[in-house]
């Protein structure tokens, strides 16, 4: 697994900040019954949400995105 798909978390006294890399190597997978967010601007080859992505700021997919039926997509910024 490349550095940019694992997405890591700290765990701090204000709860849960996550981050990640602004270039994926991979494709990025929500899966159904799962919220995720993406901090931009970020460029990633394939997307598919099954689920809830939240985008904030640049999204920039070089190859394809697929929203499935009960996938939602909403982009802040």
């Amino acid at each position: 697994m490349t550095r940019a798909r694992t997405m890591a978390q700290h765990i701090g006294a204000d709860g849960i900040i996550s981050e990640n890399e602004d270039i994926f190597e991979e494709d990025f997978t929500v899966d159904a019954n799962n919220n995720m967010v993406l901090a931009g601007p970020v460029t990633i080859p394939n997307i598919t949400i099954n689920g809830n992505l939240n985008v904030i700021q640049v999204l920039n997919v070089t190859t394809e995105m697929n929203i499935g039926a009960n996938g939602s997509l909403n982009m802040v910024g």
